[in-house]
């Protein structure tokens, strides 16, 4: 005799199994259903607001854009989220315990920087959902990108240790190079619709640091060359000056000398001679005088320079403090 199954255990084991798919699905994709919740509950300024749309990010970069909640914040309290000691290297943001936060730098002179920010901390957060093998996968193009624009990149990402260089790479190729191998160009469009834009946003604001570099740079050059032109004017000149004073001396105790001088036509030919190196030394006096003041005004753009470069750095340094007016 064949025993017949109830219906509803049946539909108790289906909804059994349902509920085993679903826990499986949730578990695997915890990280999905937390960004959805922190996205679904972000209340971005308005300036943050402008600042994903200027992002231009795709659905999957918008989406991770605000399951990161990012932040503008002032001094005070960007140091308490980003910065852990007395370190005077500037820290622009920061991605930690699942946030980004943005040092607020409003200077026009460096439009573009809270963009670039921004766009650099979503790749960390990026990176940080990625697989091992996803992050594998791009080693071999990122390090032809490190070994095509080392003058670029060398410096920065030697600063960390060796856990930390790879994924600084990967945020910094994707903000900071252009042209970059398909594969890298294809992963960095699943966040920004266009990637060359974001490395705008990096040139429009670091151009200003590096301009003010460049123009010092060849200030230093032409203050070099021309003190260099001013130590061998005044060497010549000096020695031209002892000489034409032993000429005189001798001239004029030949003159007191009865009978020294052949001739009136040599005495004033040799006259008409120490004239014209007195002229002569008149002149190079007065050209000397001219580089003397053309090296000065070099002095006073330099330290104009230096003057607006520190003042840059300090505005980008959340751990800079005013200095006391004396």
């Amino acid at each position: 005799m064949v025993r017949r199954v109830k219906k509803w255990r049946i539909l108790g084991w289906v909804c059994l199994l349902v509920l085993l798919v679903v826990g499986v699905s949730a578990f695997l994709n915890r990280v999905w259903l937390y960004d959805f919740y922190r996205g679904a509950t972000y209340q971005p300024s308005a300036e943050m607001i402008q600042i994903r749309n200027d992002l231009e990010l795709t659905d999957k970069g918008g989406f991770l854009f605000n399951a990161v909640q990012p932040e503008l914040d002032g001094a005070a309290e960007f140091n308490s989220y980003c910065r852990d000691g007395e370190s005077e290297i500037a820290v622009l943001g920061c991605y930690t315990d699942g946030n980004i936060y943005i040092y607020n730098i409003t200077d026009e002179r460096l439009n573009g920087i809270r963009e670039l920010t921004s766009a650099h901390e979503l790749l960390h957060a990026n990176y940080a959902r990625m697989s091992e093998t996803d992050k594998a996968d791009l080693v071999a193009d990122l390090t032809r990108v490190f070994e095509a624009n080392q003058e670029l990149l060398e410096k920065e990402i030697n600063a960390y240790n060796t856990e930390q260089k790879q994924e600084e790479l990967y945020v910094r190729a994707g903000t900071e190079v252009k042209n970059l191998p398909e594969t890298l160009e294809k992963h960095y469009a699943e966040i920004f619709k266009d990637q060359d834009k974001i490395v705008d946003y990096y040139n429009s604001y670091i151009s200003v640091f590096r301009s003010l570099e460049a123009e010092m740079d060849a200030l230093k050059a032409e203050m070099e060359t021309i003190n260099a032109e001013l130590e061998a004017r005044v060497a010549e000149y000096e020695q031209r000056v002892a000489q034409l004073d032993t000429k005189i001396e001798n001239f004029n105790s030949c003159a007191e000398t009865v009978g020294c001088f052949g001739s009136e036509f040599e005495f004033y030919g040799q006259r008409a001679e120490l004239v014209a190196e007195q002229a002569a030394l008149t002149e190079l006096y007065n050209e000397m005088n001219q580089l003397v003041g053309v090296y000065n005004d070099k002095v006073e753009a330099y330290n104009a320079d230096v003057l607006q470069s520190e003042k840059l750095n300090t505005i980008v340094n959340s751990m800079a403090q005013p200095q006391e007016i004396k």
